[in-house]
């Protein structure tokens, strides 16, 4: 959050504005911007999470809620970790099956 910042200049179709504002993100279109500049940075998996909410000027905690209210997943669940809580549960419900015909 100690970078140092530059002025740009920007032209936006006048009815991109609204929208932009429209998101909900924050109360300035400065702020709007920056936030979807990040969370687009962080589904395009250029930045993590953490660096996301850095971009953001947000805590990390916060910058989840921001896209859970948005129904944008912040974590992966990938194939290997799908194959193996299935490994654990089948060898759960062995281990519990087998004590109840104790």
């Amino acid at each position: 959050m100690g970078s140092e910042r530059i002025k740009i200049s920007l032209d936006l179709s006048n009815d991109l504005i609204p929208l932009i504002e429209d998101l909900g993100l924050s109360k300035s279109l400065n702020d709007n911007i920056t936030i979807s500049i990040a969370i687009a940075l962080f589904i395009s998996k250029s930045v993590s999470l953490a660096r996301a909410a850095e971009i953001a000027e947000m805590d990390l905690v916060d910058f989840m809620d921001l896209l859970k209210n948005k129904n944008i997943p912040w974590n992966e669940y990938t194939e290997d970790e799908f194959r193996l809580d299935r490994i654990a549960l089948k060898d759960f419900k062995d281990e519990v099956g087998d004590t109840k015909n104790d």
